[in-house]
């Protein structure tokens, strides 16, 4: 192919167009710019494109309708599309995206390898696709073309870095690529190829299994299927599969797809949201956390007539700590602390520092108020234990607020306000101790 190869890239932020124009600095094509679906569709029908870049949100002609458009004329129709696009994709917007004829999302900020990847691997599939059809002409269709044509998408099938498969819906792989092979662990593809149910071996759970099998058979098609699989070896990498049922005239059917293996990207977002619940300095739960709890635990008891007690402890006198010995000091106390009230918590009970020095504690199914009353007296002399820090002797009292559901209030913000309040109440009554917000009558 003597002319370059061209992509056109479409977006209304001329700040998006020359980032992406750069990120495709090293790649050997013709990069136009649209600023606009209606652009876009004008210049895809007047020229010949192996790709298309296009943001979905745009004024006007969004990418969908921009999308549609082109897919509509002959010489556009066949064009590949990939909708690059900042906004949550729910399942929804992502089939009506696949409809309209995209092949692929990727989401903001583009990572540049996977671009390039991706961007490389449509080119070639183009220039392929390209010399095919002058092949094709040129022998007029004879079966040696057609040979010549099945050798060169098989090429394009054996070094594609993701996993494409064929499979009975009994889950029988019928073929396999090289990528497919190695996430699942093996060499050979007669190894996996022609067994019944094979392909669910490697779906951990079972609940996988159940909704992978329901949207087949509803909707056809699976998009962005994320789960557990487990390898020959038995090491379990998180995956996410694209795959539809492809149904012939003839009644038979069989479903192709792409696997991806995912754990990279999993695991960062599962410890990113792991870390959003979580307070950086003690490690207990944050003020998010806990509400969150809060709320799961007045629905059952709602449900189930049972009652919850909520905390609110707050630490005596610690501005003394940090403006005596430093807020290094009272960091380490504050862990200190947090790490002695969690040893006092059970399991289903929920600890959590709400802000500075002041902790809740949630204590969900309690019996009676006594118990409650009880955990209370015993947390405060725990913490009433002198500590070490840095060699420096400390002691730090409390004072402790409880509020009761369905008693003093039946829904979050009350119980936590009331809660705030009988510690309050307490501490002007000089009871470095606890109280609760039936026994709180008021400020003096």
């Amino acid at each position: 192919m003597t002319d370059p190869q061209k992509i056109l890239i479409v977006d209304d932020s001329r700040t998006n167009l020359a980032l992406l124009n750069h990120m495709l600095r090293d790649v050997e094509c013709e990069v136009v710019q649209a600023d606009g679906g209606l652009e876009a569709v004008e210049l895809a029908r007047g020229d010949d494109f192996a790709l298309i870049l296009m943001d979905i949100q745009m004024p006007g002609m969004n990418g969908y309708e921009a999308a549609a458009r082109i897919k509509e004329h002959e010489r556009s129709r066949h064009v590949p599309i990939i909708f690059i696009t900042a906004i949550f994709q729910d399942e929804e917007n992502v089939r009506q995206g696949y409809e309209t004829g995209a092949v692929d999302y990727l989401f903001r900020p583009v990572d540049v390898d996977v671009l390039i990847s991706k961007v490389k691997a449509f080119l070639e599939m183009h220039r392929q696709k390209v010399l095919l059809e002058r092949e094709v002409e040129q022998r007029r269709r004879t079966e040696a073309a057609l040979s010549v044509a099945e050798e060169k998408y098989r090429s394009i099938f054996e070094r594609a870095i993701e996993g494409i498969f064929q499979c009975t819906p009994e889950g029988a792989f019928l073929e396999a690529n090289p990528a497919m092979l190695r996430i699942l662990g093996y060499e050979r593809v007669e190894e996996v190829v022609g067994r019944s149910g094979f392909r669910d071996r490697f779906m951990v759970e079972e609940n996988d299994r159940r909704h992978y099998r329901e949207r087949m058979e509803r909707d056809g098609a699976v998009t962005g299927f994320e789960f557990r699989l487990q390898r020959r070896d038995g090491k379990v990498v998180w995956c996410s599969e694209s795959s539809r049922m492809i149904r012939s005239e003839t009644g038979g059917a069989f479903i192709e797809g792409v696997l991806e293996d995912i754990t990279e990207r999993k695991n960062v977002e599962l410890e990113l949201k792991r870390l959003a619940t979580l307070d950086s300095l003690t490690g207990v739960a944050n003020r998010h956390r806990f509400f969150d709890r809060l709320e799961h635990a007045l629905a059952v008891a709602k449900r189930y007539g049972t009652r919850v007690a909520v905390l609110f402890v707050d630490l005596d006198h610690f501005k003394r700590v940090n403006d005596t010995h430093g807020h290094q000091t009272g960091d380490e106390l504050l862990r200190l602390v947090a790490g002695r009230l969690r040893q006092r918590t059970r399991e289903s009970d929920t600890l959590a520092r709400l802000g500075g020095d002041e902790f809740g504690i949630l204590l969900p199914g309690i019996v009676d108020q006594e118990g409650a009353l009880s955990f209370a007296r015993d947390l405060l002399e725990v913490v009433r234990q002198p500590y070490e820090v840095g060699g420096l002797p400390l002691t730090i009292g409390a004072t402790v607020g409880i509020s009761f559901y369905p008693e003093d209030g039946r829904d979050t913000v009350t119980l936590i306000s009331r809660a705030d309040a009988a510690m309050y109440g307490a501490k002007k009554r000089g009871r470095s101790d606890f109280g609760t917000f039936a026994e709180y009558d008021g400020p003096e």
